[in-house]
């Protein structure tokens, strides 16, 4: 029996997110370990599980997997979910990287100050 996937990063949506959903997609359960402190993100960097000292981390299939676009694909890639082509696959790269384009707008609207956000 294959041991479960494991996610680690901190407890929050963030880049976590999108292997969560791949995950679901494929049918796969995956435990998660939640970074709650500094010395633990700290302990991984140590450990050298962090090849770029940057978390979400998935641990599966002997592997330490980090950064998320190299997360994803693997998983999609193993569970038939990247396309059956390389044209497939290239859409598909194309909707990620637009997605991620949006996103790096978005995501510093959330930390504007209250009087820079607009209602």
């Amino acid at each position: 029996m294959c041991e479960r996937p494991k996610l680690t990063y901190f407890k929050g949506r963030g880049r976590g997110e999108s292997i969560r959903w791949l995950f679901a997609a494929a049918g796969v359960e995956f435990d998660e370990d939640f970074l709650e402190s500094r010395e633990s993100y700290e302990k991984l960097i140590k450990d050298g599980d962090l090849l770029f000292q940057q978390v979400p981390l998935v641990e599966m299939d002997g592997m330490k997997l980090v950064q998320t676009k190299a997360i994803q694909r693997y998983i999609a890639g193993k569970h038939n979910l990247y396309g059956k082509d390389l044209k497939e696959q290239v859409l598909i790269d194309m909707y990620v990287e637009g997605a991620d384009d949006l996103m790096l707008l978005i995501i510093p609207l959330g930390f504007l100050p209250p009087d820079r956000k607009s209602t």
